[in-house]
């Protein structure tokens, strides 16, 4: 509560408390007005301390549900150590590329899955479940998009090419919602635990501890990006992420723009992807202390676009955190400022790191990480090595999973 009200009446300022005093009698003030001062401040600040045990109690409770619906091995693939490595060791490559932990949707009956929906929801926003359900369900979109190319012996712009046709079908085939994986770690009665969802094109890290929550890194990608064609046509599971972006940048004049372009060239992903956490050593393009009152609203807006994923209380803290370094916040653009180009956008400071990436012009990845508090290492005191794959083996290994499936058939 700021304690001092800036009146715009000359260099006059009124405390809050003088305020108050004169509000309510000056001297005479009696017993009677002070106690309802005193509830009027506890009842403006209850709906916070209430509100945070209660959505750590009900992401808890979720999370018991969804264990306590699962038979003993499905508990056995779910439930990982809280200390374990495998906490920071996520990918958002396809189910065939690399295994994520924890136990795939297509294990768990309909009780299971429920309960699964029902913990996203009481740990992430409406718009960050809406968000997180989309891109999951586009993998089933995505199945379908290819199976028609694979049947039209179109020709694929990956490494899948190189694959025979059988394989590239059963590649393809595991584009598929039930293939992305929960793991909780822990046990969600404890002060500390997390749990995660992961799969292609998603990796969403939750830590609770002593009443916080961390929702970072968090990794979303989606493609198509925008459904070309078809009954689903115009659907977008990440619609904001590249417009407000593109909206940023339309507002800054030239000698802004010439500051915030780093790069004319497209970067070809994000730059701290898995694995690649810290790979960013410098700060880039122009700060927010070089942008208008208006301007910067549109950074907060665009900042909101991911940290509003995580529900209020999380959501709000993280931004706060944010806005305590607002002067040390940097935003920097690659390639065209054009939404229907590739492009990339970077915002960094010493609280976040938001990276957007369009990938092609239909495809595109992002994340959001904490540079000081991922995986709520600051909270707990452990720092967490992640894992980045040998993108060489990882093919190598794709190529023969997709031909064991084959010969499986």
């Amino acid at each position: 509560m700021h304690l001092i009200k800036d009146y715009d009446n000359g260099s006059s300022e009124i405390k809050f408390s003088e305020k108050i005093f004169l509000q309510f009698g000056g001297g005479k003030m009696i017993k009677k007005n002070l106690i309802s001062i005193i509830s009027l401040i506890i009842f403006a600040y209850m709906p916070n301390i209430v509100f945070s045990a209660t959505q750590i109690s009900e992401i808890s409770l979720k999370a018991n549900l969804f264990l306590d619906s699962l038979n003993e091995s499905q508990v056995n693939a779910a439930k990982i150590p809280f200390n374990s490595n495998e906490r920071s060791q996520w990918t958002n490559l396809p189910n065939i590329m690399m295994h994520p932990a924890g136990l795939l949707i297509k294990d768990m009956n309909q009780e299971s899955r429920k309960a699964f929906h029902k913990l996203m929801r009481a740990t992430l926003s409406s718009q960050g479940y809406s968000k997180i359900t989309g891109v999951m369900l586009l993998d089933d979109l995505l199945q379908e998009i290819e199976m028609q190319d694979w049947q039209a012996n179109k020709e694929r712009n990956d490494f899948v090419k190189t694959f025979s046709k059988p394989m590239a079908k059963a590649f393809i085939l595991t584009r598929d919602y039930e293939n992305y994986s929960v793991a909780v770690f822990g046990e969600p009665n404890d002060p500390s635990w997390g749990w995660r969802i992961s799969g292609h094109h998603l990796a969403a890290n939750f830590t609770l501890t002593d009443g916080k929550i961390a929702f970072t890194p968090t990794f979303l990608g989606s493609n198509p990006m925008e459904v070309q064609n078809g009954r689903y046509a115009g659907f977008m599971a990440l619609a904001n992420e590249g417009a407000k972006g593109i909206e940023l940048m339309k507002s800054l004049n030239r000698a802004q723009l010439k500051k915030a372009t780093t790069s004319n060239k497209v970067a070809k992903d994000i730059f701290e992807g898995v694995g690649r956490r810290k790979s960013i050593q410098k700060y880039e393009g122009i700060k927010a202390t070089d942008l208008t009152k208006k301007q910067n609203l549109l950074l907060e807006n665009l900042i909101t676009e991911f940290t509003n994923n995580a529900k209020n209380e999380a959501a709000v803290s993280q931004l706060n955190l944010i806005k305590d370094d607002w002067d040390k916040l940097w935003f920097s653009w690659h390639g065209p400022v054009d939404a229907d180009s590739r492009f990339y956008y970077r915002i960094h400071g010493p609280r976040v790191l938001i990276e957007y990436n369009r990938v092609d012009e239909n495809h595109d990845h992002m994340i959001i990480r904490d540079p000081s508090n991922d995986y709520g290492e600051d909270w707990l005191g452990k720092h967490y090595e992640e894992y980045h794959p040998n993108i060489k083996e990882v093919i190598k290994d794709t190529k023969e999973r997709a031909a064991q499936m084959t010969n499986k058939k």
